[in-house]
């Protein structure tokens, strides 16, 4: 779904999903306080209804009684319309209360109701007496429901103000806690694509091929990544098109340069003839410079077939200690002839790595720290484990290598000073080995020593997975 939009389209209705939770929580909240508003508003005019219709009861019954009394001890109309207007106002105001639709004050009224309906206002004094009694009684009978119905009727008001108010609560706490939970989910779901993107570039960078660039997300960050598998792709023709050429030209200069070292032997062999002095010192020249080329050739062109070549990493379990043993009995004869001693320490780790690179990178190491260490000298090889990173140092008791040369002797073709009575080397054999060590998610670095050189190899690979 995300790939129909674009990362911004999806940013902005991230931000808005954000925005709108608290927003919704506020709207609530202010529709329920206009509701408990407007109840609190219809409360007092219904406690304003049946106060005043209670005491208008109440007036108007004292009104009546006092006319019934009147009527008695003089008959007269005046007395009479009195008592029946009294009356009159009465039943109108308890009409009011029954259409309050509580059924406690309805029936109440009903029975006041009763009372009045009784046979005219010329009751005898016994007759009058009784009525009057009952009907003050009901009266307060229902003055007391009234202010009975209007109390519970505050208190279920106040019940629901508590409630709302809880709500309230609930969604201050929850409204934050929500949008933050949802800022993180769209953080996760923008970032993770990102992140795989990113992974992928850095193996690109590192000469991994044919990678698979499907991803899920948005449409902007899809089209970069096919965009991107359109570059590997081309990446992969383009080295199979260097691979063609550095075959054809390992043919094209070796050819040539065997036939110059060749005649050059010859030459110097005196085959066809006596040399003088001056003949002598061109041919050996000639025949220094064609070993210096050729050698270089070689490892140019093992160089380019080991990085791009064979790029492929085949991961294998590996004794580090047994590897060592085995790589140092290649390099015997050189340790004899300089009569050096080889130290070993740490502990015997367990690892994975490509055995043909790392055979590549030790060699190179190994080879540099023998050609500069003094006769009689000592190599201390130290290893172990981090984590998931399996490390090896190599130190010498050598000149070093001087600060400002300290990065630039992993340049391809860059030559320090050559040991005395040594030829330069190729000043490909760091680079070679720093390649390899970060095809295997690793690095070659130079770290320092009291004395002479050391390097520093690590890798990072675990359970046989790079």
């Amino acid at each position: 779904m995300l790939r129909y939009f674009s990362f911004r389209t999806l940013l902005m209705i991230g931000f808005a999903l954000v925005a709108l939770m608290p927003s919704a929580a506020l709207v609530q909240l202010r529709y329920d306080l206009a509701e408990l508003t407007i109840k609190a508003q219809q409360q007092q005019v219904l406690a304003k209804d049946w106060s005043n219709a209670a005491q208008h009861s109440q007036e108007q019954a004292l009104y009546l009684e006092r006319a019934s009394r009147q009527l008695l001890i003089l008959p007269e109309d005046t007395f009479l319309n009195a008592a029946r207007s009294a009356k009159v106002q009465l039943l109108m105001v308890q009409e009011v209360l029954q259409q309050s639709k509580n059924p406690l004050i309805v029936q109440s009224s009903e029975n006041i109701h009763q009372l009045l309906n009784q046979p005219g206002p010329r009751l005898k004094k016994p007759q009058l007496n009784q009525l009057f009694s009952q009907l003050d009684k009901e009266l307060k009978e229902q003055k007391r429901l009234i202010e009975q119905q209007l109390a519970q009727q505050s208190q279920q008001w106040l019940e629901q103000v508590g409630r709302k108010q809880k709500q309230a609560d609930l969604l201050a706490v929850l409204s934050p806690i929500a949008a933050l939970t949802l800022a993180l989910l769209m953080a996760v779901l923008f970032s993770w694509p990102i992140v795989q993107l990113k992974r992928q570039i850095t193996l690109l960078a590192q000469g991994q091929r044919g990678q698979s660039w499907h991803m899920a997300g948005p449409a902007d960050l899809q089209g970069l990544a096919k965009s991107l598998a359109e570059l590997d792709l081309r990446l992969v023709q383009l080295e199979a098109q260097k691979a063609q050429f550095f075959r054809h030209v390992s043919h094209e200069l070796k050819t040539p340069l065997a036939v110059i070292h060749e005649a050059s032997s010859l030459l110097q062999e005196e085959v066809l003839g006596s040399l003088n002095s001056q003949q002598k010192e061109i041919s050996s020249m000639v025949q220094s410079n064609v070993h210096t080329l050729r050698q270089r050739v070689d490892a140019l062109l093992a160089h380019d077939a080991g990085r791009w070549l064979s790029a492929e990493l085949e991961i294998r379990p590996l004794v580090l200690k047994t590897f060592l043993v085995q790589r140092l009995q290649q390099w015997r004869l050189l340790l004899e002839k300089k009569s050096l001693s080889v130290k070993q320490s740490g502990q015997e780790p367990f690892g994975y790595a490509d055995h043909a690179k790392l055979g590549i990178i030790l060699d190179n190491l190994l080879l540099n720290a023998i050609r500069f260490s003094p006769p009689q000298g000592e190599l201390l090889i130290r290893y172990g484990r981090d984590h998931s990173q399996s490390w090896l140092e190599i130190e010498d008791q050598g000149p070093g290598v001087a600060k400002q040369d300290a990065e630039a002797i992993f340049e391809p073709f860059h030559c320090g000073a050559a040991p005395a009575g040594e030829s330069a080397g190729s000043g490909i054999g760091l680079t070679m080995a720093r390649s390899f060590a970060q095809l295997m998610q690793g690095d070659v670095e130079l770290i320092p020593c009291p004395s002479g050189a050391c390097f520093r190899l690590h890798w990072q690979l675990a359970q046989g997975k790079p």
